[in-house]
């Protein structure tokens, strides 16, 4: 059997389906169509079953989420959607191989369009290690991006030449870790990364920015070669451990920060009852300010943070808590309540009350993955910003 020639038939197959498509007059419409036959053919036993396809958004680790992805790999073994149905899918960015960018007539401004979904999916990825623990040892690994192709059925008036040139372009201004794998144009050839001479680069942690794209004109055998790369990045990628519990808590980017636990601050009414209404967070003003003074401070760990409040260690709180590194933002030094005769009392509504003006009551944020400490005395009405369409049934 002549591989190449079965799937010069699964090419031309593909293109006349894309043809017949063409004559339909919606376009909402021809886009499900082009996406559905490439989607039918990876579903129907041409990828092994541990991937899936899918199409939809993809929400990373801090609430980001990227644009809408035509085709998505993901890993169908080990995790589901987090939202599925006929309109809508949401897929958590641990699970994600990669994505399929899927275009009828590839002119530069959809190459474009292309190219920043792509960005979009690869900047959710965390640049952090994954520990993969084995019977007697761990190892180690970056966490792989996904990868990320442009598909089209023809070009537009152009050439691929002249698309690799919108490529380099477009290239000069966006960080290397966020290029694409591939570009393909059927029946005409392929738009990939190479160092030196043929040396090829097509798995993202081999994409640097002393690679430049290049074409090479497959013509008829242009699927064939797309099939065979992306078989390539699937097997060769190792997703790490998808835990759906992160999913449910997750922090959110404020200006230059990624700050965790500053989504449930509610404020009293006149009558001493909680406003249901509305609920607030930090402003990233003052969120800058406690970490600009705390990183001239320097950290502590918890167990120099509790006998700062306390002057004691609760019973029970283990060693590994007590061990982690957190920041306390106190520039005016208050007092813990051990330094202070009475310093709680109760008042006649059976509320406790603190005299003085003390390290505790105080709340928390993690800002970057470091935990802040912050007194309550410190906090004004001005510190804190409504939460638009949020209220306290939803904490």
């Amino acid at each position: 059997m002549d591989i190449r020639k079965v799937f010069r038939g699964i090419s031309k197959k593909l293109l006349t389906d894309f043809e017949i498509s063409a004559q339909i007059s919606h376009n909402g419409n021809i886009g499900d169509y082009r996406e559905n036959a490439l989607r039918e053919f990876l579903q129907t036993g041409r990828l092994p079953k541990r991937y899936g396809i899918g199409n939809g958004e993809i929400v990373g680790h801090v609430s980001n989420v990227s644009r809408q992805s035509d085709l998505i790999v993901f890993d169908q073994f080990e995790s589901i959607p987090l939202l599925y149905d006929n309109q809508v899918q949401v897929y958590p960015i641990d699970c994600i191989y990669g994505v399929i960018e899927v275009k009828s007539k590839l002119s530069k401004t959809k190459l474009l369009e292309g190219l920043e979904n792509i960005k979009s999916v690869k900047e959710l990825t965390p640049n952090d290690v994954v520990v993969k623990k084995l019977l007697f040892m761990q190892q180690s690994y970056k966490r792989p991006k996904p990868f990320g192709f442009v598909f089209a059925y023809s070009l537009d008036g152009n050439s691929l030449d002249s698309l690799t040139e919108n490529l380099k372009e477009w290239e000069k201004n966006t960080a290397c870790e966020f290029w694409p794998n591939l570009i393909v144009v059927l029946g005409e050839g392929l738009i990939y990364h190479t160092k030196t001479g043929f040396d090829k680069r097509i798995a993202s942690d081999t994409i640097d920015d002393s690679c430049k794209p290049t074409n090479l004109r497959f013509k008829e055998d242009t699927f064939f070669h797309f099939y065979s790369y992306l078989l390539d990045l699937c097997n060769n990628v190792e997703l790490p451990k998808i835990e759906i519990s992160k999913f449910l808590d997750l922090p959110q980017k404020m200006g230059k920060y990624v700050v965790g636990n500053n989504d449930r601050m509610v404020r009293f009414g006149k009558d001493g009852k909680v406003d249901t209404t509305k609920v607030y967070r930090l402003t990233e003003a003052f969120i800058d300010k406690i970490v600009t003074w705390c990183k001239t401070q320097g950290s502590m760990t918890n167990e120099q943070f509790l006998l700062k409040q306390f002057g004691q260690i609760p019973v029970g709180t283990s060693d590994n808590y007590l061990k982690q590194p957190v920041y306390l933002y106190n520039p005016d030094n208050l007092k813990g309540m051990h330094e202070v005769e009475d310093a709680i009392t109760i008042d006649k509504d059976g509320k406790p009350i603190t005299k003085g003006n003390l390290i505790t009551p105080s709340g928390y944020v993690t800002v970057d993955g470091e935990v802040f400490y912050y007194p309550y005395h410190y906090l004004t009405e001005s510190d804190t910003e409504e939460i638009k369409g949020r209220t306290y049934e939803d904490l």
